[in-house]
């Protein structure tokens, strides 16, 4: 079980491997960028499936999915996932497994706050038992919650008090004010000193490609030639071009 396990991670955080370590690391935040429909949510729960694939816990919030909702996008992309192996009989096993050591919290109706994390986070280390070392957070900027700076800080913070890395959403506009050189396109830049990781989600000609915009202290545009599923958002076939 294991090694099928192994053998279906096709989340580009794979490809992001650095000091053995993939993704941004522990304490560390990646911003994903996408407009409206791309698949920014779909993305995100790629990178949640890897991590569960590779024995990671990840807690997965929503500031706008219900729980069941959250559950059944990951429940979506393993049977896909398996069906492309022809190992769809593994299907409940896996399952179990990423059960095991996932978390979803919601926060419908403008309920999120700080506090309320910090109080869920805590709850799951002294009750559950349950120290995730990647958290996802999806639809901040929908849900009525401002991109500044201090309130993603202090959530980047409770991620590194963890020991978890930090991924999280956030909706670019056509129409909206576009980036000034050498930084992130709004909403991002209120965020952009505290950002390690910045990726775009570009779709062209019914194919989504990853660029990334930000690594560390360096601002780039660089297309990372990875084509992306449009349905799921893991990898395709090798690399793009």
């Amino acid at each position: 079980m294991s090694d099928l396990m192994i053998k279906l991670r096709r989340s580009p955080r794979k490809l992001l491997e650095r000091d053995g370590h993939p993704g941004p690391g522990p304490g560390h935040l990646a911003v994903v960028m996408a407009r409206a429909g791309v698949g920014k949510t779909a993305f995100l729960v790629g990178i949640g499936i890897d991590a569960l694939l590779a024995g990671q816990k990840v807690l997965h919030v929503s500031l706008e999915g219900t729980v069941d909702k959250v559950r059944v996008w990951y429940d979506d992309v393993l049977m896909e996932m398996l069906r492309r192996e022809k190992k769809l009989e593994h299907l409940p096993a896996i399952q179990l497994e990423v059960e095991r050591r996932r978390h979803i919290h919601t926060y419908v109706d403008h309920s999120f706050s700080i506090e309320r994390m910090r109080d869920g986070l805590a709850l799951l280390r002294d009750v559950m038992k349950f120290q995730p070392n990647v958290i996802l957070l999806d639809d901040v900027d929908r849900a009525g919650q401002n991109l500044d700076v201090e309130k993603i800080g202090a959530i980047k913070a409770l991620a590194a008090e963890t020991g978890a890395e930090l991924w999280m959403t956030c909706q670019t506009h056509r129409d909206g004010p576009q980036a000034e050189p050498g930084h992130l396109p709004p909403p991002a830049s209120a965020i952009e000193e505290i950002t390690d990781l910045a990726f775009r989600l570009d779709s062209h000609d019914a194919k989504v490609r990853l660029h990334v915009l930000k690594d560390h202290k360096e601002m780039l545009n660089k297309d990372l030639h990875i084509v992306l599923d449009p349905q799921t958002l893991l990898l395709t076939v090798g690399l793009g071009v």
